[in-house]
């Protein structure tokens, strides 16, 4: 048993890509509990509790600054333009012209925190650039330090997420992806809740050893998602809201059929089946798909029931932290069951439609039936 823990391959860090120790036990056994991640706790914990290495750090902010000033060079953009498309179409994710001009001569570097790490996004998709190629550069190290989670006291969609995601990453270590692109067609009931979604995942892996992705729904408490794998990937358990039982949000883990290496992009698609849960008051006649991330593309469809056609409907954007309705335009085609929205270059917020429900149509009485 000795021989086997000494030959088998060192686990590597997904910060900085050393070797991670094993834990052994003084017979030369590996100690009981989940396997270590990190190879310090400077890498574990992240730079902002940590003093990173100094030549270390300098090389990564170089090398991001270099991808910086390549991709602002070959947009032609000077930075006053770019700044200002970048207020325009991620307002809470837009840098200033001092700030894009720091990071591209290496003054300064983004924070590595997840919003730092979403301003690079943002900033990929102003100048055209593949998504990644610059968060991937992201001085720090390339697994970006979860928040600390919200109290309980903080009960919106936002902070129920973030707690999940911090439960999620003590199951199974990091697992941070940036996204591509997100196509997923919707099919409506009558109530007008979602009945099944077919969801085709475009993901980048933002460190090596990236296995698994989490995809969390359940949103809906009159909703129970069942996930069933169809390309790319196999469902294996699913994980509830912590303090909720069938009433909160449910992470479904999706096993990838390779194991990732930083950088490397993966696509994978998966049905939503939606059972029906405890009964609930109804919903509005609206459906809205999340945006976490600035991403390259997203294809939204909807099929409605033939029983619930909408009379009138009209494509709508939300905002990311409220859920307040921003954007709101009639659509005019293609008319009838399905409907389709695509978006190039999506910023965070919710994406979707709203209408009105069709009326009902009354049966005409049969000639000679007396009335009621």
């Amino acid at each position: 048993m000795v021989a086997a823990v000494a030959s088998a391959p060192p686990r590597r860090c997904p910060v900085c890509g050393s070797a991670v120790p094993e834990l052994l036990s003084p017979s030369g056994r590996r100690r009981r509990g989940r396997p270590r991640v990190f190879c310090s706790e400077r890498c574990r914990l992240g730079d902002r509790h940590g003093i990173p290495d100094p030549r270390r750090r300098r090389a990564q902010v170089a090398a991001f600054a270099e991808a910086v000033r390549g991709g602002i060079a070959a947009s032609g953009l000077p930075l006053r333009d770019l700044a200002a498309r970048l207020g325009a179409a991620y307002p809470s994710l837009a840098s200033s012209v001092a700030t894009l001009s720091a990071w591209q001569t290496g003054g300064s570097a983004p924070p590595h925190t997840p919003h730092g790490r979403d301003r690079v996004l943002a900033l990929e998709r102003c100048l055209g650039l593949p998504a990644g190629d610059l968060a991937l550069l992201l001085p720090g190290g390339p697994v970006v330090p979860a928040p600390r989670p919200p109290t309980e006291s903080a009960g919106g969609p936002a902070a129920r997420r973030a707690r999940l995601a911090h439960l999620l990453t003590t199951l199974e270590g990091p697992q941070q992806v940036l996204p591509v692109a997100v196509t997923k067609q919707v099919r409506l009931g009558p109530g007008p809740r979602p009945v099944s979604a077919l969801i085709t995942l475009v993901l980048r892996a933002a460190h090596d050893g990236v296995d698994r992705f989490w995809y969390v729904d359940g949103a809906d408490p009159a909703q129970r998602p069942v996930i069933r794998a169809t390309a790319g990937c196999r469902a294996v358990r699913r994980v509830p809201e912590p303090g909720l039982r069938g009433t909160g949000l449910i992470a479904a883990e999706l096993v990838l059929d390779r194991t990732l290496a930083r950088g490397e992009r993966h696509e994978l698609s998966f049905q939503v089946r939606y059972e029906p849960g405890p009964p609930a008051r109804p919903v509005e006649p609206a459906y809205r798909h999340l945006v976490e991330q600035p991403a390259e593309r997203l294809d939204l469809s909807v099929v409605f029931d033939p029983r619930a056609m909408p009379a009138e409907l009209l494509a709508c954007r939300w905002r990311p932290r409220d859920g307040t309705e921003i954007t709101r335009a009639a659509v005019t085609g293609p008319g009838g069951q399905a409907y389709r929205l695509v978006v190039e270059d999506p910023g965070p917020g919710g994406y979707g439609w709203r209408w009105a429900p069709a009326p009902v149509r009354l049966r005409a009485p049969r000639p000679g039936a007396s009335a009621a």
